[in-house]
C-alpha cells in the first residue's frame, strides 16, 4: 500500500481550473458542489498525485467511488490539450477558409468596379452601386457580372445610364431571359 502523500492547496486550484471547477464525473460545480481532488488510480492501488492522475470531483462522487478504479477513466489533461489544440487548429483553418472567401469576393467587386471606374475616367463609386455590384455577384457567377459590366460601359456613354443598363443585364440573367444585349 502506498502512503497517502497530501496534495497542495495550489496543485488542488490547478486541478481545479484545468477542469474549470467541474466535477469530471457528475458535471456539478460550484456553488451547488463542494469540490475535491479525486485520484482516478486509487493511491492504494498505487496511484500517485501526478496531475494526469487527479481529477476535480464533488463531494459525493468522490465519496461513492471511494478507493475503486474506473473503468471508464475521465480524458486525461494531456488528452484533453491535444483535443484543444486540435479544436483551435480546426477554427483557424474555418477562419483562414472564411477569410480567403471574403477575400475573393472583395477582389471581384473591385474587379467589376474598376471596369466601370475607369471607363468613365473616376477615381471612386457610390456605395449603393457597390453593394448593387456585390448582390449580383452573390446571385451570378463572377465572368456573367464582368461581362455585363464591360458590355454597358462600352454600349453606354455616361454613368447612369451605364450602370443601370448593367443592373438591366444582371437582372435578366438572373430571371433567366438570358438572350443577347
Amino acid at each position: 500500500m502506498t502512503d497517502r502523500q497530501p496534495i497542495s492547496k495550489r496543485l488542488r486550484f490547478e486541478i481545479f481550473k484545468r477542469d474549470e471547477f467541474t466535477c469530471a464525473y457528475c458535471g456539478a460545480h460550484p456553488p451547488d458542489a463542494l469540490l475535491e481532488v479525486d485520484h482516478i488510480h486509487p493511491v492504494v492501488a498505487g496511484g500517485e498525485n501526478d496531475q494526469d492522475n487527479l481529477v476535480t470531483a464533488c463531494f459525493d462522487c468522490n465519496r461513492g467511488k471511494g478507493a475503486k478504479l474506473l473503468t471508464s477513466v475521465p480524458q486525461s489533461l494531456a488528452d484533453k490539450a491535444n483535443e484543444t489544440a486540435e479544436r483551435e487548429a480546426q477554427i483557424r483553418a474555418y477562419y483562414e477558409i472564411l477569410q480567403a472567401k471574403k477575400d475573393r469576393k472583395e477582389d471581384e467587386l473591385w474587379a467589376v468596379a474598376d471596369i466601370y471606374m475607369e471607363r468613365f475616367s473616376d477615381d471612386s463609386i457610390l456605395r449603393s452601386r457597390l453593394a448593387s455590384i456585390r448582390m449580383f455577384l452573390d446571385r451570378l457567377d463572377y465572368f456573367t457580372v464582368i461581362e455585363a459590366m464591360e458590355l454597358a460601359t462600352n454600349k453606354m456613354h455616361s454613368k447612369a445610364p451605364a450602370f443601370r443598363y448593367f443592373c438591366g443585364v444582371c437582372w435578366r440573367r438572373i430571371i433567366g431571359h438570358g438572350g443577347s444585349e
